[in-house]
């Protein structure tokens, strides 16, 4: 992800709660699909982080399994993008 999109979805996070976050509105977890079209990214990419992580030093409570489905915890993604700043 490039450092101007990083810091682009940071400022958004953390402005006031009056002109709207990133993350309102959003669930606990999100499927793939969905976080990568939040962050504006291919899907692979997202995928390639839970294959990846540890090489890619992603956070390693980012993902979930339940069943055979794997999610994104929204609590875990935006604490990591405030750090990537």
């Amino acid at each position: 992800m490039s450092e101007y999109m990083m810091n682009t979805m940071y400022n958004d996070a953390t402005e006031s709660k009056d002109s709207g976050m990133l993350f309102n509105n959003l669930s606990e977890l999100l499927k793939p699909r969905d976080a990568a079209k939040l962050l504006g990214m291919s899907i692979s990419t997202i995928y390639d982080w839970h294959y990846r992580g540890k090489t890619r030093n992603i956070p390693n409570d980012l993902f979930l399994k339940i069943n055979r489905s794997l999610y994104i915890r929204t609590d875990v993604l935006k604490r990591w993008i405030a750090l990537q700043n």
